[in-house]
Parts: structure tokens; C-alpha cells; sequence
């Protein structure tokens, strides 16, 4: 047996027992009092009962056992041994309090992976870890100083326009604020500026200052005194816990200036690094443990006979302690997994509604809701803020008058207002032109998934480069690369769900993930379904060093590749669209074919440079502008032979060296359609002729596109400088998705930042009238400062400039009188009226909204009891598998059957630093996305015993997906609702609904396929509804495959 020298036994007791508590489950955290930790905290006294009693008392009672079995005492260095294996096989996969599955396999250094024998294999660190971006952890801080609550709050910072997080940004306090109990620290999460970056310069220390240390010098006049540090972090957070900067945020004496800096380093830490929830740590580290103990705890082969049984006893007992400690840290992880991969409320539901549409669509009712719009200060306000108007007194109905398309927003209305809105529109599906999702990408994914499997048509997604500065977050070098990878595998994963068959998603990125990212897509996807890859040359690299570097990768890949269409055209082309006009508008004017031709050859002239591949079209006749094509000639083999002779010397001409593409029967046709074009004379090859009408464009693998038109497109759309880094050209979208969405297709965008693919599908929309819909989603803070003013702006006007609408935009559909626009063919006909803002619940959210009772130390002789306690194999059982799932089950985060007697006042109550907070939940929205339906019509009603309603005509979702011709609609009916009501109470209520239905649906209960409700209801012999509570509870709580 391996004999390695572990230290006295209160040393390797204490340093197992530290391990676990003070790194592992961070029970020494007792002062935090949110998230995981306040979870943790309710059970940490009988948890500390357990380690600081329980299993020690294991291990000794072992000792005994094995004395008076063998008559003779143990060695002292036993239980040492027990330990000291314990603490270094758990040792191996925690790092700074945070766990990394590294497998090993033997004392060395080394790690294993795990390899099935194929062809290549595609590994990292974090590999089947939920990456969670730490905004999300921490975005609420606080701990407790003997009787004080001291919280952390981050303001936002106006120093500088980009809102993501990246590496030139550190935090700053701000303020310290006495508080009732407590003191508020406010910090500032910005850039240095240029007179900070001066006084925190580097210094040659790079150790971080002990508190209390007075020893400072100053290197120059204008730098901080004791501002040492290994970053500049370090050495802002060192100056002010000094007291030797940042005075306006001086904390007061009465804290521990101790805990003071742990938890503002703490908090700064885990703000700027990756955090992860890892739903197979039991799987792993079972998988481990056993590698371990046959490896490296035991060598049978050393021991002499008569101690094989000692040894297989100790064995037992290191195990079965391991593998109580590995479910228990099991449960917790997937407890947080569940509560991560749970599909998400709706917290709240608006819309964007384009006035026009109501005025014109909406009857009386969409009239009123306009003017009341108009009056309202708050929307005016917005609208303002939208088309730039910066008059000292807002006027809504002026406002409305200069721009009649400006969408009214129904945030800034009650609920009343909303489904007055919503009772305008017979089809809101069908009128539905996107939705923009406020919530963590995933989070959204899996909640979006019921209603939209296999609906997508095509994913683009822009996710973070990984270059250092574009707000991706990661612990430190060694898990910069595997950071990315688990984020971006988890939501791949996620969003191959919702992709049709003959779904593609397009992905961009730069040299720096780019192998990465194929790789996962391989994993996710399978090689097989493989598109291909887009260079872009979207730069100039004026100062290169070896290689200038001017161009990123769209990749491309099917959910099913086999599926596709066998050729991509594009009919929609911005130069096609001109060359077509220009060529009509001079038929129309030059009846003569030389003048024509003339005329013709010096617009082309003019313009050829921003034709692109459409430059070749430089001829015209009175079919239009055209060009020749070398498509007559057979490529790759041998093709039809004959002669075509030339139409002035008599000649045959010069055939193609493979032949002719097509028989002799088709060119007599084509020759006699006048569509084949001769040279000079009959030694030149003849073409086809091919009018620009004609063209259908090619997606080609290399694409020339300024990358800098996407910062354009926002600074025409936001005045005050560029609002989003490095946004992505609208016409790159504009080039892409035509290829694969059509007219009635869906795209979605799960990292939609500026919000370009939205842009893009309106203009795209417009060029054609199609029904295209957009799924945004974005989490960051310019959800609402760029990503729905964006599609606001875009609904309101199609050309801006300075962060207002062109003067040259015409407004109304009637056009001028000199431009007359047919009313059907003015862009704001042809922009989709309707756009469902949600906000869902977060990860952070879901941790809060836990009500456990408040966890209080136990004194002494409870403590005694719990460890007693914990003899019993069920309460040690429960505590180490089941008391998270267990003692949360029924809470309305976990979807409580129950509160469904009170759809309309279903709420979460976060418990966080600054408080409680009451959020009221959207049950209808959230049951719609849960169920999958597509809402047709809906209405908010109220019963004669003044009870509300609500009604929801569908279809299903999964109808849609499968291209149903007239699906068959549902009901979804949620009230509120007694449970013990009499029957006849419950007759009553059936009645009514029969009536409500046929008057505002026109129909009758037996015309819908399926009756959905909350809690029972009454239904007639022959009628029956389904009770949504259990389904509910067990679509929003299934894992993610």
C-alpha cells in the first residue's frame, strides 16, 4: 500500500474537514446571504453537525470496530491515512473554491480524457458544465457584520457608451449610504479614465496590501499612495481599503475592515469570472473515486496476508465516506442544474403596435387606444426619444402626426389597455412580425422550445469572440477556451430543437474560436450535416505584421443536410432591383434601340462599381438589361454535338470543348425566342442570353463586404455616437437569409445585441411582402437602450439618419403627386403591425424566489441531537440526496399546482440583498410558450360575479411545424377559481363560457379540439376539458436532454 507521510491526525483531519467546508461548500461564506449561499445557509447548521460529528464519529467507530476484532490496537497514523486520501482525492478537482472535472489517472500531473476510439476527438476542461455568466450570480451582493447588513450595489456607469463587460473595465466604490441595519456600498463597473489609468499605474510591487499596513511609499507625486497590486484592480481596490483614494466611498469604522476586503475582493473576483453548475459532478466523480482507491490507496500486492482485511475494511470505509460526500455535492449541482435548465416564467408580456395598422385595422377601438396613446407622457416621452425630437415640451399627437407608423408600446399602459389592444387583432400569429426576448440565451432556448420546435427555419448568431474584450468572461487562462466552448455548446445544443428539418444556422466568428466552433458544431450537429463556410472580407489591415488579417467566417450547418433544397437562389438582390428599374424606366423613355442602348451604356458607366456580380450586365434591348452566359456549354463531360450556324457569315460556329449543355430541339427554340448571342463573326463561342429579371443569386463562400456599414447603420439610427460595439452590417444579413428564409419562414437570433437580423427581416419583408418573423434574444443591459429601440426605429421609418428619420421618408401610402406609392405597396403595409416584448425570469431570479425559513444556530445540545440524528440511515439519507428537492418542492419557482387557483396573482418572491421583491408572473404567456400554441385571438373578460377571465384562441404549435393546412384551434381558459365552489357554482360559470365563446369567438366549445383550463372545472356529458396545473409543473421542471 502506498505509504505516504500525511501529518498528525488533528493536521489531516482539519485540513479534510477545511477542504469541505471553507472551499468546497463554503460554509465559512456564512455571511452571504443570497443565491446558492442563503440556500446552503438553511441547512449549514445540520450540514456542520454532520461533518464536524457525524463522520468523524465514522471513522472512529471504525477504529474501534477493528480493535476488538483483532485484539489489539490500530496505529495512530489509521485514521490519519482515512483523511489524508479523502482530502487529496477531493483536493484534485477544486480549484480556488471552484470544480473543474480533470480526470486523473495516477499520482502524475497528467489528466486523462475520455476517448471512444473514433477517427478525432473534441475535448475540454469544462466539457459538460453549464457556463453561467456571473452578472447573473452576483448582480445582488451582501453579507452580514456582526449586526449589520453591509450591501454591494453596482450603478450603472454613463463614462462610456459600450455596456459589455470587457477587459479595459474594472469596478469602482463609488458611495457609501447608512441604511437602516446596514450600509450600501455602491460600485461602478466602467473604464478607467486616462487621469486614473495614470494614478494606478504599474508599480514594481505586485502584492496585494495587507489591511492595516501603513508602510507606503508614493514612486510620484501624482500616483496614489499604496496603490500597489498585481493589476490595476488590485490596486484600486488596495488605495481604497487604504483610505488612500475613492474618500467619498470611505467605509465606516464601525465595519470589520477584515470582511470588508474578503468580500469586496470576493465580489470583485466573481464579477469578472466565469461560473459554472455541473449537472454530471456524481457521475464523475464516482467514476473517479474508483480509479483512485484501486490506483493509488491500495497496492493488494505489497500487503502481507493477514492485513488484507484491515486494508479492504479501511478501503470500505474511505469509499462509502467519499461516495456520501459525492451525493451529497451531487445534490446540490443538480439542484442548481434543475433550477438552470427549468424553463423560465414570463414576468412580464408587452407589445409594440404599429399606430397606423390600428387606426386603419383596428375600427373604433384601435382609433381610441391611439389617441389615449398619444395623450400618455410617458409613450411621448419614448417616441421622443426614438425619432430624436428634442422639443422642450413633448407633444404625442404631434409627434404621431410627423411619423403616423410610430409604435405604441404597452409597457407604459395597464393590463386593461393591453388586451384592448390585443382584442383588436383577429389573427395575432399571422399579424405577428417577431419577438424580442429579454432573458439569459439559454434560459430563452429552452422556454421558447414547446412553441417553436422545429419551427426556425434559420439560425444567425453573432456570439462573443473571445478576444479579451468583447465582455465574455472567464476564470483565467487556462479556462479561457474551455469558458466559450461550454457556453456555446449548451445553447447549440438547445437551439437544434427548434430548427425545422431543412433548417441551417449560420454562425459568425473570427480566426480565434473559429476551430472551436466547428468542432461543436460537428458535436452537435454531426459532420454530416456540414454546409460550408463564408470567408468575409470585411477589412483593410493598413499596418500589418506577417499576414493581415481582413476577414472573419460565417459557418454553416443543416439540422438535416439531406433535407435541403438542392440549389440556394436568391431572387431578392438590391443591384437586381435597380438594373431592372433603370432598364424599364429607359424602354419607357427611348423607343429607339440606339438611343436606348446609348443611354443605357452611359448610366452603366456611372454606376458598374457598386453592381457588384451584377456588373456583367451591361446590354440592353426592349426585354430589358441583360447579359451574356456561357451555361449553353456542357461542363465536366462530353455534351450534345451540332452545328449552330452564325447569322452572317453562314458558318457554323466555334462549339464548346465539352460540347453543348442541351439538345439540338431546345437550341432551335432558343434561337428562335432570339435568347442566343453570337460574336463578331462564327469563330466565337455563342452564349445565353439572360436578362437581369432572371437573375438568382449564388451564395458564394467569399463575400466583400465593408464590415464598418454596421456601426454606420446604428450611428444613422442613434445620434448620440455608436451605442453597440461592433454591430454586424444589416446587408450581411440581408445577403444571407434570403438564401434560406422564406417568405413565410422564422429566423432566430439568441444573440442579438443591436438587433440586425431583426432590421434585416423587416427590409426584407418590405422588398417582397413577406410574412418573415424574427426571434431576438439578449440579456445585456441595451436590450433597452438599442435592441428594441432598434426595432421601434425600424417599424417607425425605413431610412435615418442622425438618430431621425430621413426627410426624404415618405410617410404616408398615398405618396406625392409626382411619386404616387399604390397603398398596398408602401412600406408600412408591407411591416408586419404586431411585436411581443418578454421578459423571463433568471437563473438569479430562480435562487432568490426560494423560500426557505431562516436557518439559526444550534446550541449546544441540539447540536449533539443532529449529530445523533444523523445515525438514522433516512435523516443522513435525506440530508445527503433529497432535502433541496425535497424542501422546495411545491414553491411557486417550481411551478406550484396550488397558485393556480389565482392565475392573475401568481407571483415570485426574490429574496435579495436589497430586500424582498414581488414579482407578478404572466401566467397566460408563460402557459402559452409552456403548452406550445401559436394565440389566434385573445380576450380578457370579466363574469357576472366579477370574476376575470382570460381566453386564448390557438392553434398548436406543433401543427404549424408540420405544415397542417387548416389545424383545428384550442381554447386556453385561465380564471380564478374556488376550489370548494358548489356545483351549481360551477354549472354557472360553464354557461357563461358558452356564451362568452360564441360572442367573441363565434364559436362553440365542441369546435375546439382541445379545452385547456387551470384547476377543475364542469363540463357537460360528451364535453371534456384538460387541466393544465400538472402539465404546467412538468413542462417548465424537465431536464434538458
Amino acid at each position: 500500500m502506498s505509504q505516504a507521510n500525511p501529518s498528525s491526525a488533528p493536521s489531516a483531519q482539519q485540513r479534510f474537514l477545511g477542504l469541505l467546508k471553507n472551499d468546497i461548500l463554503k460554509l465559512s461564506l456564512a455571511e452571504l446571504d443570497f443565491g446558492i449561499y442563503r440556500i446552503l445557509n438553511y441547512r449549514r447548521a445540520k450540514v456542520l453537525a454532520y461533518l464536524d460529528d457525524t463522520l468523524p464519529g465514522r471513522i472512529t467507530a471504525w477504529t474501534s470496530t477493528l480493535e476488538q476484532a483483532s485484539g489489539r490496537a490500530l496505529a495512530s497514523t489509521e485514521a490519519d491515512h482515512c483523511y489524508y486520501h479523502l482530502h487529496t482525492f477531493f483536493s484534485r478537482y477544486w480549484d480556488d473554491g471552484d470544480f473543474i472535472p480533470r480526470a486523473r489517472r495516477g499520482g502524475t500531473p497528467a489528466y486523462a480524457v475520455p476517448y471512444n476510439g473514433e477517427d478525432t476527438h473534441f475535448h475540454w476542461a469544462t466539457k459538460g458544465s453549464h457556463y453561467i455568466k456571473s452578472g447573473e450570480l452576483f448582480a445582488r451582493y451582501a453579507y452580514t457584520d456582526g449586526e449589520l447588513e453591509v450591501r454591494f450595489v453596482i450603478e450603472r456607469a454613463d463614462v462610456e457608451k459600450d455596456n459589455a463587460k470587457g477587459s479595459a473595465k474594472i469596478f469602482f466604490p463609488i458611495s457609501v449610504q447608512a441604511l437602516a441595519g446596514g450600509v450600501e456600498l455602491r460600485w461602478q463597473w466602467r473604464a478607467a479614465t486616462d487621469a486614473e489609468n495614470k494614478r494606478y499605474k504599474n508599480k514594481s510591487a505586485s502584492r496585494t496590501i495587507d489591511v492595516g499596513q501603513s508602510d507606503i511609499s508614493s514612486e510620484e507625486e501624482d500616483e496614489t499612495p499604496g496603490a500597489e497590486g498585481a493589476s490595476l484592480q488590485e490596486r484600486v481596490l488596495n488605495a481604497w481599503l487604504l483610505g488612500a483614494d475613492l474618500k467619498g466611498a470611505k467605509a465606516p469604522a464601525s465595519l470589520n475592515p477584515v470582511l470588508l476586503a474578503s468580500n469586496a475582493r470576493r465580489f470583485v473576483r466573481k464579477n469578472t469570472s466565469d461560473f459554472f453548475v455541473h449537472p454530471h459532478l456524481g457521475e464523475f466523480l464516482r467514476g473517479e473515486l474508483d480509479v483512485y482507491l484501486k490506483h493509488e490507496f491500495v497496492q493488494v500486492w505489497d500487503a502481507p496476508d493477514d492485513e488484507l482485511p484491515r486494508i479492504r475494511a479501511k478501503f470500505k470505509l474511505v469509499r462509502d465516506i467519499a461516495l456520501d460526500l459525492i451525493t451529497f455535492l451531487d445534490q446540490i449541482e443538480r439542484f442548481q442544474a434543475t433550477l438552470f435548465e427549468k424553463r423560465k416564467f414570463v414576468l412580464q408580456a408587452d407589445y409594440l403596435v404599429q399606430c397606423s395598422w390600428l387606426q386603419r385595422e383596428g375600427g373604433d377601438e384601435g382609433q381610441k387606444l391611439v389617441l389615449e396613446a398619444a395623450a400618455s407622457a410617458e409613450q411621448a416621452k419614448e417616441w421622443a426619444t426614438w425619432v430624436g425630437d428634442k422639443s422642450k415640451k413633448t407633444n404625442g399627437k404631434k409627434l404621431l402626426g410627423a411619423y403616423p407608423h410610430l409604435p405604441l408600446h404597452t409597457r407604459h399602459f395597464s393590463a386593461d389597455f393591453k388586451a384592448r389592444v390585443l382584442a383588436c387583432f383577429d389573427d395575432i400569429e399571422a399579424a405577428l412580425g417577431g419577438e424580442l426576448i429579454h432573458a439569459d440565451n439559454y434560459a430563452a432556448l429552452r422556454t421558447l422550445e414547446p412553441a417553436y420546435r422545429e419551427r426556425v427555419k434559420c439560425i444567425y448568431i453573432d456570439p462573443p469572440y473571445n478576444t479579451g474584450g468583447d465582455g465574455f468572461l472567464y476564470k483565467d487562462e487556462f479556462t479561457k477556451h474551455s469558458s466559450w466552448a461550454s457556453l456555446m455548446d449548451t445553447r447549440l445544443g438547445a437551439a437544434r430543437d427548434v430548427l425545422t428539418k431543412n433548417g441551417v444556422l449560420f454562425s459568425s466568428i473570427d480566426l480565434n474560436e473559429r476551430f472551436a466552433l466547428g468542432r461543436l458544431l460537428e458535436l452537435r450537429f454531426g459532420a454530416e450535416n456540414a454546409v460550408g463556410e463564408i470567408i468575409w472580407n470585411n477589412v483593410t489591415d493598413n499596418n500589418p505584421t506577417q499576414i493581415a488579417n481582413e476577414h472573419e467566417y460565417v459557418l454553416c450547418v443543416a439540422n438535416v443536410v439531406s433535407a435541403l433544397d438542392p440549389a440556394w437562389k436568391n431572387r431578392l438582390s438590391a443591384s437586381k432591383d435597380a438594373l431592372v428599374r433603370i432598364g424599364n424606366e429607359l424602354i419607357a423613355s427611348h423607343a429607339d434601340d440606339e438611343t436606348l442602348k446609348s443611354a443605357y451604356a452611359n448610366w452603366f458607366r456611372e454606376n458598374k462599381a457598386f453592381l457588384g456580380q451584377m456588373d456583367r450586365y451591361k446590354y440592353i434591348d426592349q426585354g430589358g438589361v441583360y447579359t451574356g452566359s456561357q451555361s449553353v456549354h456542357n461542363p465536366g463531360k462530353e455534351g450534345y454535338r451540332y452545328d449552330v450556324l452564325h447569322p452572317t457569315t453562314g458558318e457554323p460556329c466555334k462549339q464548346p470543348l465539352m460540347g453543348y449543355r442541351f439538345p439540338e430541339e431546345t437550341m432551335k427554340k432558343l434561337l428562335a425566342d432570339k435568347k442566343i448571342l453570337f460574336g463578331a463573326d462564327h469563330s466565337k463561342l455563342i452564349e445565353l442570353k439572360v436578362y437581369a429579371h432572371e437573375y438568382e443569386e449564388k451564395l458564394s463562400s467569399v463575400l466583400t463586404l465593408d464590415g464598418r456599414s454596421g456601426a454606420n447603420d446604428l450611428r444613422a439610427m442613434f445620434a448620440n455616437g455608436l451605442p453597440f460595439k461592433n454591430p454586424k452590417p444589416t446587408s450581411l444579413l440581408e445577403h444571407i437569409l434570403p438564401f434560406v428564409v422564406n417568405a413565410g419562414d422564422t429566423a432566430l437570433d439568441f444573440f442579438a445585441g443591436s438587433a440586425t437580423t431583426g432590421h434585416a427581416v423587416i427590409n426584407l419583408n418590405r422588398e417582397d411582402g413577406g410574412a418573415r418573423k424574427f426571434l431576438l434574444v439578449e440579456q445585456g443591459e441595451y436590450f433597452d437602450s438599442v435592441t428594441l429601440p432598434r426595432i421601434a426605429k425600424v417599424m417607425t421609418a425605413p431610412e435615418w439618419k442622425d438618430g431621425a428619420p430621413k426627410d426624404s421618408v415618405q410617410h404616408t401610402a398615398e405618396g406625392t403627386a409626382s411619386a404616387p406609392t399604390p397603398a398596398d405597396e408602401h412600406w408600412s403595409r408591407l411591416t408586419l403591425p404586431l411585436v411581443r416584448v418578454l421578459r423571463l425570469e433568471r437563473y438569479e431570479d430562480s435562487l432568490n424566489a426560494l423560500d426557505f425559513e431562516q436557518n439559526q444556530p444550534l446550541a449546544p445540545a441540539e447540536h449533539a441531537q443532529a449529530a445523533i440524528t444523523f445515525v438514522a440511515h433516512d435523516a443522513q439519507e435525506h440530508l445527503l440526496r433529497y432535502w433541496l428537492m425535497d424542501d422546495s418542492a411545491g414553491q411557486a419557482v417550481r411551478l406550484s399546482t396550488a397558485k393556480l387557483t389565482h392565475p392573475f396573482d401568481y407571483q415570485l418572491t426574490l429574496h435579495e440583498p436589497t430586500g424582498e421583491r414581488v414579482v407578478t408572473v404572466d401566467l397566460l404567456e408563460t402557459a402559452r410558450l409552456l403548452l406550445g400554441l401559436a394565440p389566434k385571438r385573445q380576450r380578457t373578460l370579466t363574469d357576472p360575479q366579477g370574476q376575470r377571465h382570460q381566453l386564448m384562441e390557438a392553434v398548436l404549435a406543433s401543427d404549424l411545424a408540420r405544415g397542417a393546412p387548416q389545424p383545428q384551434p384550442v381554447l386556453l381558459w385561465l380564471r380564478s377559481v374556488d376550489d370548494s365552489r358548489s356545483d351549481e357554482a360551477a354549472q354557472a360559470e360553464h354557461a357563461w363560457l358558452v356564451q362568452a365563446v360564441q360572442a367573441e369567438f363565434k364559436r362553440a366549445l365542441s369546435d375546439y379540439a382541445t379545452l385547456f383550463h387551470n384547476r377543475a372545472a364542469w363540463w357537460p356529458l360528451g364535453l371534456c376539458g384538460t387541466p393544465i396545473d400538472a402539465l404546467l409543473e412538468q413542462r417548465m421542471m424537465e431536464r434538458a436532454a
